[in-house]
């Protein structure tokens, strides 16, 4: 809407020229600043105000004059620009009308033009599809039309024959590359009518001799192209052959002409291969497995050679050069490469059943890169493909799955069902039985002179006898009268530097004159001092290797679905040699000798050390080798994980109680030296005091013999295994220690000696370096000084240390064990008296138990205000009242 309009006032006062251009609609375009535009308008009159001075310098009213008329002059544009708007919205909204109405006329005319389109478009279709219906039928009346004319042009071909004339097919086949391709076709035709037709005997007679005649003349034109090398003529007269049969005639001869089958170098390099000697170290199985036979090498090399070479001559010559290489391939494969490996296998199994096996390994491994390499020349670089076959008379596989074929056939009578399993069996159980056998034997030798059972021993190694080869003699299996052969090829039978058991330390000398630890032969070390022998470290070792390494043939020659399957199996046969033939007997000989011998010896700790650490190497060896292989199959990784775990925990059973009946052994052995104490051991002569100035005999006794068990449980055990056995020991000495100081009267030069065991016995038990028995022996320490001390000084005896914590009836009856017990009448210094003792009668006097009453004395009153009920004193009273 426009603003509502002012009547125009005359004016009194015009406005300048400048002031009137401002008053413009370009001037209020854009950002317009208000103060800027003010200082513009009032330009003029403030400079002529600069020119007046004094009071009237300042007049307002030009101002508000030229204020007001421009406020004139800016309504009046307003309205004329409200005006202009107002205008240019009518003028819009006509256009606008305008332009929907257009739209929408030409939207119904473009309706118009799709519908004219969908209709145009189905009648083409209709009419695309007419085309292509006359079009078959004019390709079956055309098909039609050439099969007559063909079957004319046939029988009158064959009434020819049938009268005894082929001058017209003759004519046609020496009519140039054309006819004779034309005349394939139809020689082939006719021999098929001839086939079918009995009754005209002469035409089918006629055609055969005909068809022949040209067959032949087209190979004898293949051979002479061949010779010569003409690679055009070779591929027209291969396009003829295969027109007319298919070409079998032409690839065979192609294939049995090739110089690679009729070199007169390759058959005398396979004679020459017959003739020779395999590597001795494929019969080795401390070394690692020899590199692929040259002769192999060199085979494959030649094949790949020859093969990148015909690749591309027969893609050239032949119209379907994918089954020509098939040929080829199938003839290296049978003729070159089946001998070759036959031959090598057949060499390696003279030597063993290792050779054998690794062996067929390198073969399929480099057999299998041949194939990969083949591969690729045919895909690759040739690019070997058939060309359609209009015929249908030629289907073939891809070289590709010719090649799988081909390497599936050369190694499936060594690989299918069990076969190479079985294998695999034969040599682990051969190669594990060389090294369990010495052990067997030595076991065996052991106890010829005891009464010990020995049918273990005896099925055991008649077992390995069995799985291993006949030529191998086991150590000490072949008489007296007979040295070994000189020329063994049983390489355990070497001396291996450096072996040692498990457990043993290198330099411990042994009972015989001999090092512990020192190698005694290819595989036993002997680990204590009683000559105790067992595997060396190096053996065990070898013999994950040799697992290890049927592993890897294993991942070669078996089936991906297969291999979790045949790694548990390979896998078995470890676990019972390791197991079953060489820890359980060495652990239960041990049990065995364990309880028949009254001193404990410590051949024990080496087979509990080499036991332990078996096992640890087992374990790395399964998560390595074996997890990785099967984790993939759950039903078979939980089948060999509980047949591991359940080896593991049967030898850590049996391990364990070996340790708990040398424990029970060691403890017998400290009753019976502590028995050797003799009466008056305590109550010695001057001189038998000099005598003993190191102990007494069975100190002495038991202080060598806790040392010798203590070294040897330090070479063997580690962490809390040692520090709980030898806790145990300590424990049950210092009881055995605390009933045995009841049992002897002391005298106070005695109380020197009882003083000096004690310290003996805490000595050999701070080797331990167990703080808890620590504790134990320094209380057994102080308990020695009651017998040491005189009389008056008791009573701070019994008030300081741990003997302050006791009760003082626990230490009676050690008190009264002094010769001067009586005269001295420690009893009343105490204030303990024999309550029972004093009101039995005489007769039943040894009958009664003692029951001490304490009486409230001021050494009681003290030794009570430092007893508290903390654990250490719960554990001497224990320890007090179980002695």
């Amino acid at each position: 809407m426009s603003a509502p309009s002012r009547a125009r006032a005359p004016r009194l006062f015009d406005l300048p020229s400048d002031v009137k251009k401002l008053l413009t609609i370009d001037t209020f375009k854009g950002n317009v600043s208000t103060d800027d535009f003010m200082e513009k308008i009032s330009a003029d009159l403030v400079e002529r105000m600069n020119e007046y001075s004094g009071a009237a310098a300042f007049d307002p009213k030009p101002f508000i004059r030229t204020f007001e008329n421009v406020l004139d002059e800016l309504v009046q544009l307003r309205t004329r620009v409200q005006e202009q708007c107002d205008e240019l919205e009518n003028s819009t909204q006509i256009v606008e009308h305008q332009y929907k109405k257009d739209i929408a006329d030409m939207q119904s005319a473009f309706e118009d033009v799709y519908r004219s389109y969908d209709s145009l478009e189905s009648r083409i279709g209709e009419v695309g599809n007419t085309a292509i219906r006359i079009g078959e039928q004019l390709e079956t009346i055309d098909k039609q039309r050439s099969r007559a004319s063909e079957s004319r042009d046939i029988i009158e071909y064959f009434m020819e024959f049938q009268e005894g004339n082929s001058e017209r097919l003759s004519l046609l086949c020496e009519g140039g590359d054309e006819g004779q391709l034309k005349g394939a076709i139809i020689c082939r035709r006719l021999n098929a009518v001839a086939k079918e037709v009995d009754t005209h005997v002469k035409a089918r007679i006629g055609i055969e001799q005909f068809c022949e005649s040209f067959e032949k003349e087209m190979l004898e034109d293949f051979d002479r192209a061949y010779k010569e090398g003409d690679p055009r003529v070779m591929a027209h007269r291969a396009k003829v052959l295969f027109e007319f049969n298919g070409g079998a005639s032409c690839v065979q001869m192609y294939v049995n002409q090739h110089e690679f089958f009729i070199s007169n170098k390759k058959i005398e390099e396979m004679e020459e291969l017959r003739r020779s000697e395999d590597n001795l170290d494929l019969s080795n199985p401390n070394i690692p497995p020899p590199e692929v036979d040259t002769s192999l090498v060199k085979l494959y090399d030649d094949i790949r050679i020859t093969v990148r070479k015909e690749a591309n001559i027969i893609s050239a010559v032949f119209p379907q050069p994918a089954t020509v290489m098939q040929v080829f391939l199938q003839r290296v494969f049978a003729q070159s490469i089946q001998n070759h490996v036959e031959l090598l296998l057949s060499r390696a199994q003279r030597y063993s059943h290792l050779a054998y096996l690794r062996t067929l390994a390198s073969t399929h491994a480099e057999t299998k890169r041949l194939v990969d390499n083949l591969k690729f020349y045919c895909d690759k670089e040739a690019k070997l493909t058939d060309a359609a076959d209009a015929t249908g008379l030629l289907t073939s596989a891809s070289p590709e799955e010719a090649l799988d074929r081909c390497m599936n056939d050369l190694f499936v009578p060594y690989t299918e069902a069990d076969r190479y399993l079985e294998r695999e069996k034969l040599a682990l159980n051969e190669l594990f039985g060389r090294i369990i056998a010495e052990f067997l034997n030595y076991m065996q030798e052991r106890k010829k002179n005891s009464a010990r059972n020995q049918s273990v021993l005896t099925r055991t190694l008649n077992q390995i006898s069995a799985s291993t080869s006949g030529a191998m003699l086991y150590p000490g299996s072949l008489p007296t009268d007979q040295p070994a052969s000189p020329s063994s090829t049983n390489p355990f039978e070497r001396g291996y530097d450096g072996g040692g058991a498990i457990s043993a330390e290198n330099g411990s000398r042994s009972g015989n004159g001999g090092v512990v630890g020192a190698s005694d032969s290819g595989n036993l070390v002997t680990v204590d001092d009683d000559g105790f022998k067992l595997l060396s470290r190096d053996a065990i070792m070898r013999m994950l290797n040799i697992h290890t390494e049927a592993i890897v043939r294993c991942m070669e020659l078996s089936d991906a679905q297969d291999l979790p399957t045949s790694i548990r199996f390979l896998y078995s046969v470890l676990l019972d040699f390791i197991g079953t033939k060489y820890l359980d007997i060495a652990l239960d000989d041990i049990i065995e000798e364990l309880g028949s011998k009254a001193e404990p010896d410590t051949s024990c700790f080496p087979v509990v050390a080499t036991t332990t650490k078996v096992i640890q190497l087992m374990q790395k060896h399964f998560q390595t080798a074996v997890l990785p292989l099967v984790v993939g199959a759950p039903s078979v990784h939980r089948n060999i994980l509980t047949s591991k775990n359940k080896f593991m925990s049967a030898l850590e059973n049996k391990a364990n109680d070996v340790l708990r009946k040398e424990l029970t052994s060691i403890t017998a052995w400290l009753k019976e030296l502590l028995l050797l104490q003799k009466r008056n051991d305590f109550r010695p002569r001057d001189e038998d005091v000099i005598m003993m100035s190191m102990g007494t005999q069975p100190c002495v006794q038991i202080v060598d013999f806790v040392t010798r068990i203590y070294r040897a449980a330090c070479k063997s055990l580690q962490g809390k295994n040692l520090e709980t056995f030898l806790f145990n020991i300590g424990q049950k000495l210092h009881l055995m220690l605390l009933d045995h100081f009841k049992k002897f009267y002391v005298t106070p030069t005695g109380g020197l000696l009882v003083s000096k065991d004690i310290s003996k016995y805490e000595e050999v038990i701070q080797m331990f370096k167990i703080p808890a028995l620590n504790d134990l022996f320094e209380m057994l320490r102080q308990l020695g000084n009651i017998f040491l001390v005189k009389p008056e000084i008791l009573r701070s005896i019994l008030s300081e240390g741990y003997l302050a914590r006791l009760d003082p009836s626990m230490l009676y009856p050690y008190l009264e064990k002094r010769v001067d017990f009586k005269s001295a009448k420690l009893d009343r210094i105490l204030g303990v008296v024999d309550e029972n003792a004093a009101n039995a009668t005489p007769a039943d006097s040894k009958s009664q138990r003692r029951s001490l009453f304490v009486n409230d004395n001021t050494v009681l009153k003290e030794m009570r205000k430092n007893y508290n009920k903390d654990f250490l004193n719960q554990e001497y009273i224990a320890a007090f009242k179980s002695s």
